[in-house]
Formats: structure tokens, C-alpha cells, sequence
């Protein structure tokens, strides 16, 4: 080789900071990668609470239409639905509300229920409103049923 001539080459200064970057860059994109799965976790637990907010209330709302009798026992917790051929108990307990057919992992906050319009602690209703605890207030269920005529007989 001919001395003077520069061979054109990174000094190992230069490729060290280059990997220092890289190194930066990486992690940071691995943080922001770990944020973005924790809040679709978070979204994806969300979206299953307000289904099965969703699908106690359509739940109720047939049963209550199905039904004729609906009763509150407040000592065991449960919402007894009867008809001359059928019943259905809905048993609420601290993080969930069940019947034979379907368990609802919902937390309820607060139940009130009603009989012709005047909110009552036990025995006949014909509405129901539930607010559910981690949702906003707007996230709440009403149900109600027309009574039959013959309940004043």
C-alpha cells in the first residue's frame, strides 16, 4: 500500500453513537408498544363489562315481559320471576348477578325497584333500574313491564 492514501471508513466513535441511538430508538419504541397493549387490554375489559351489561338487560327484558309475577326478596338477594308454568330467579351477589342459564359478571353499585311508579324494598315490582359500578352514570338499566289489570283484584 501507498502511505498517505485514507481509506474512506467509520471511526469506532461513530458506529458506537449509531448503536447508542439505535439502542434509544428500540427501547423506545418497545415502551410505547407496551403502553398501546395495556390500553387495548384495558378497552377489550371495558367493551366485555358493557356486553355483559348489555346482555343482562335484554336478559330482564324478556323475562320480565315473559313473566306475570315479578318479586323482590331482599334476604336472599334474588329477583323471582313466575308464571302458571315456568319460574326464573335472578341471584345478585357481590360481583355478579345469575340465573340457571346465564351468569353476568357485573358489580352493582346500586338497585332500585319499583310497583305502579313508587319505589318499594320487597314483594311485587314491575321496573327495575341498576347502576353498575366502573361505568360512567349514563351506563345504567331500566326495565320495566306493563301490569296486568288483574293485580288489583
Amino acid at each position: 500500500m501507498k502511505s498517505g492514501v485514507k481509506i474512506k471508513a467509520f471511526t469506532l466513535t461513530e458506529i458506537s453513537v449509531v448503536i447508542v441511538i439505535s439502542a434509544i430508538v428500540a427501547g423506545l419504541a418497545f415502551s410505547v408498544l407496551n403502553i398501546v397493549q395495556r390500553n387495548m387490554q384495558t378497552i377489550g375489559a371495558n367493551y366485555e363489562y358493557q356486553e355483559q351489561i348489555q346482555g343482562l338487560e335484554v336478559a330482564l327484558t324478556i323475562d320480565f315481559n315473559d313473566f306475570t309475577s315479578v318479586k323482590w326478596n331482599p334476604v336472599e338477594n334474588q329477583l323471582i320471576m313466575s308464571s302458571p308454568i315456568n319460574q326464573r330467579v335472578y341471584l345478585f351477589t357481590n360481583d355478579s348477578i345469575s340465573t340457571e342459564i346465564n351468569t353476568f359478571d357485573v358489580r352493582i353499585k346500586e338497585k332500585v325497584f319499583y310497583f305502579e311508579g313508587k319505589s318499594v324494598n320487597s314483594g311485587d315490582i314491575d321496573a327495575v333500574k341498576l347502576i353498575f359500578d366502573n361505568t360512567r352514570e349514563a351506563h345504567r338499566v331500566f326495565v320495566s313491564k306493563h301490569n296486568d289489570p288483574t293485580i288489583h283484584f
